[in-house]
């Protein structure tokens, strides 16, 4: 009997109905649900290489007919707006993948159409709730943040403490009120990056090898990014607060740009020495929870630009 693999190719028509709708239906799950609904650009974009796009599309948009259809017995459609944008950005990664687009392209065309989804929402939910959307966005970081200090109020702490973050609240939500669109684009740029990066092994595994993908590990960011930067840095320190929150947001921007391109350096290491998936897992591991370590790949991929560290590697496979 032939092994079953929800991934091969040329599946049937029911079978790509049957992933996307199980992705689809997770996604609506609190809490976990937003683990599937990250991945869904993932599934969609693998599956679109693998089957007709056409297919899986179709598939897709019976996916979605069918989640307005339920979930408006329950008076809310928010859900699928999610699930279209996050979906449409998968089936984008796999068009532009296919018809061998740059990197650029691949990861900045997805996540504009995210971006746009988050974007009206703020919009079309202020007019609902009669507040500009800037003021809805501080209502949802003001909610945040309480229940982040309701969970730290329940944490042994002394008194003072307690009463130092409470009178730290207004501070703590204008800061991140602030910073949110840089952190809305991080967190698009690196969720559309990931699922790129885990789609080209599963791709790469099945045979398929889009060409641009394949080069990811040898990616890096346009070299006049460094002056947007440096300007970002240098508005940090103006004495308008206006202008200086949109230093911040533009130099985390950037450093993040150069954290991908000091985490495609060390991807690039990677296979040149042949390291093996467990210590790279560890490796990334550390990324994500040591913020010193995420400082010196972000310093790694911006001293790229002159030092070019992928060249050492190669003269070390050279004299191998």
């Amino acid at each position: 009997m032939a092994k079953f693999n929800l991934l091969s190719p040329d599946g049937p028509f029911l079978r790509l109905l049957l992933i996307i709708a199980f992705f689809s239906a997770a996604s609506l799950i609190p809490f976990i649900g937003l683990l599937f609904l990250i991945t869904l650009p993932l599934v969609l974009f693998v599956l679109c290489l693998l089957n007709n796009q056409m297919r899986v599309l179709v598939a897709f948009l019976v996916i979605l007919c069918a989640m307005v259809i339920l979930l408006s017995f329950m008076h809310t459609v928010l859900p699928v707006v999610a699930l279209t944008a996050m979906g449409l950005a998968g089936i984008l990664m796999a068009q532009t993948a296919r018809k061998n687009y740059s990197i650029e392209i691949v990861v900045l065309l997805p996540s504009f159409v995210i971006l746009g989804a988050i974007v009206a929402y703020f919009v079309y939910g202020g007019l609902q709730l009669s507040m500009s959307p800037w003021q809805l966005l501080e209502k949802h970081v003001t909610e945040a943040v309480e229940l982040n200090m309701q969970i730290y109020s329940k944490l042994p702490l002394n008194p003072e403490e307690i009463n130092a973050i409470k009178s730290s609240k207004p501070m703590v939500i204008q800061f991140f009120t602030k910073i949110s669109p840089a952190i809305c684009i991080i967190s698009i740029l690196f969720t559309i990056w990931i699922n790129a990066l885990i789609g080209n092994k599963l791709l790469h595994k099945r045979g398929i090898v889009p060409p641009k993908l394949s080069t990811l590990p040898e990616w890096r960011a346009p070299n006049w990014l460094v002056w947007i930067f440096i300007a970002g840095g240098g508005l940090i320190f103006l004495p308008q607060t206006h202008i200086s929150f949109l230093g911040i947001n533009i130099f985390l921007v950037a450093s993040f740009i150069y954290i991908l391109q000091g985490l495609a350096i060390v991807s690039f290491f990677f296979q040149s020495k042949d390291i093996s998936i467990f210590f790279r897992c560890l490796f990334y591991f550390l990324i994500a929870i040591q913020q010193i370590v995420m400082i010196a790949i972000a310093a790694v991929g911006l001293f790229d630009i002159w030092v070019d560290f992928r060249k050492y590697c190669r003269k070390d496979q050279a004299t191998n």
